[in-house]
């Protein structure tokens, strides 16, 4: 049976986070030329294109289905490193992540920590993305979790695209949720300036030409939650994370389609933390992943 080099692995997911041959090379340390070598390599391997296009950034089918294993096989690689070489996992990693990511997939991750007994501990904080990546740059994280609009930040450990979607009370029907907001302005609840949901939602309803009024901002997404939930406006969330007590409403000719936003991972540079910090992020990415595999099963 054939064996695949965990470096040929994470060249490849590195293309693909990254969307680019040159930006994983910076990445990893190492040429462009070197890169596309190890993912020749690789295909040759598996006997299989893992791209649409030679050169190219766009998934295969196949390549879709590789991209999954390979993150679960480096995640358990860098699992393993980390517990051989014995390194100092004590002290504090310092996280950065948005609310509502730390309320939906926090409590997973640390339950998985605490069931493997790691001797880690986190100091989180929770703020709109762009806050968290100026102070990623400026040295006060060692792992951020952010949305960006368009593509990643540099550094990005890893990426992936998150379907935003429109969000009402549950008790509310799908239609009457919907059409209840024709009759006037649409009452919109929403996160603090800065927010990437927030501009999503209002580009949208500004291109539209739909009229709309702020009627409630919080920081928490409990906030939002609860204003939502009794029926006072609507919102726009991340598809997948939306609480169970409130509802999706599908766009329809008044509620506008929404972009997708770019959600990443990044690590700091500290070479005292980074171990740690990328088996830590290494986790991280393939509970999102898992549960984006969940998702499209369902």
């Amino acid at each position: 049976m054939r064996s695949i080099p965990t470096d040929l692995l994470r060249a490849f997911v590195t293309v693909i986070d990254l969307r680019g041959y040159t930006r994983a090379g910076e990445q990893l340390g190492r040429t462009q030329p070197a890169i596309s070598l190890q993912i020749k390599r690789l295909q040759g391997l598996l006997g299989i294109s893992l791209f649409t296009k030679d050169g190219g950034s766009q998934l295969s089918e196949q390549g879709e289905l590789v991209a999954g294993y390979a993150r679960r096989i480096l995640a358990l690689n860098d699992e393993m490193m980390l517990k051989l070489t014995n390194r100092d996992s004590k002290g504090k990693l310092r996280l950065g992540i948005p609310n509502d990511y730390a309320d939906h997939f926090l409590p997973k991750l640390m339950a998985s920590f605490a069931r493997d007994g790691a001797d880690i501990t986190f100091d989180v904080v929770c703020d709109l993305s762009h806050n968290l990546l100026e102070g990623m740059r400026k040295g006060q994280y060692d792992i951020v979790v952010a949305m960006t609009p368009d593509g990643p930040s540099e550094g990005a450990f890893v990426t992936w695209k998150e379907p935003l979607a429109w969000v009402g009370g549950a008790s509310a029907p799908t239609g009457q949720s919907a059409d209840a907001g024709t009759k006037g302005p649409l009452r919109i609840v929403c996160y603090p300036e800065g927010c990437l949901y927030r501009r999503n939602m209002l580009t949208a309803l500004q291109r539209d030409g739909r009229s709309f009024e702020l009627v409630y901002t919080s920081p928490s997404l409990s906030g939002l939650e609860a204003a939502v939930g009794a029926g006072f406006g609507m919102t726009v969330l991340a598809r997948r994370i939306v609480p169970s007590a409130l509802s999706i409403v599908e766009p329809a000719s008044h509620l506008p389609r929404l972009a997708d936003v770019v959600v990443g991972i990044y690590v700091g540079p500290d070479c005292q933390r980074s171990a740690v910090a990328r088996s830590f992020a290494a986790r991280f990415a393939d509970m999102f992943v898992a549960e984006q595999g969940t998702a499209r099963a369902g």
